[in-house]
């Protein structure tokens, strides 16, 4: 990613949020953006035609409206054209990583994931998910599970881009510093 690049994905993904928003169309603005994304991920001669400046302007649109024909809202065709014009298409997927992300926060919503040492039953999944939400103030927690039996004991928590490190092998390496740290008389 370029410097300045992820000012420009703020924006762009904010200004597509609030026009959205605005028309009500979160949900199909949403999976336009996903849908899109996946067919350059899938594509890569798409992605080229797109980055290769000795391709128009007007042919990467022409090629845009062939490939998605009427399938993707005005709106979004007309965000894509303007990140055509900016020359700012390889910005794309993080924009709308950063959307959803609007999306997310807009609802209430976020992923997280836990990681123990010893797989989680479905009581202490549900327990946890009541316990994030209650903290965090979210109404929908995701979550995703991973057993690390290097971690020995506890939980490393991750919800959205906050990390509880609970993890026995963390508090062991916390008392190890505080007892380098003691005076011994």
């Amino acid at each position: 990613m370029a410097i300045g690049d992820s000012s420009a994905i703020r924006r762009y993904s904010h200004a597509l949020f609030n026009v959205a928003q605005q028309r009500n169309e979160i949900d199909g603005v949403a999976a336009d953006l996903k849908a899109i994304t996946q067919t350059m991920l899938d594509s890569p001669a798409i992605m080229q035609m797109l980055h290769n400046p000795q391709v128009t302007h007007d042919r990467r649109k022409a090629l845009l409206q062939k490939v998605f024909a009427g399938n993707i809202r005005p709106d979004v065709e007309h965000f894509l054209f303007l990140l055509i014009d900016k020359d700012r298409t390889h910005i794309l997927p993080d924009v709308a990583r950063d959307f959803h992300r609007f999306v997310d926060e807009y609802r209430g919503e976020a992923d997280a994931e836990a990681v123990s040492a010893v797989p989680l039953t479905e009581a202490q999944k549900a327990a946890l998910i009541e316990r994030l939400k209650s903290s965090t103030g979210l109404k929908t927690i995701r979550l995703t599970t991973r057993v690390d039996p290097d971690i020995l004991g506890g939980l490393i928590i991750r919800v959205g881009d906050k990390l509880i490190d609970g993890s026995a092998t963390t508090q062991l390496a916390q008392m190890k510093e505080q007892l380098k740290r003691a005076k011994v008389i």
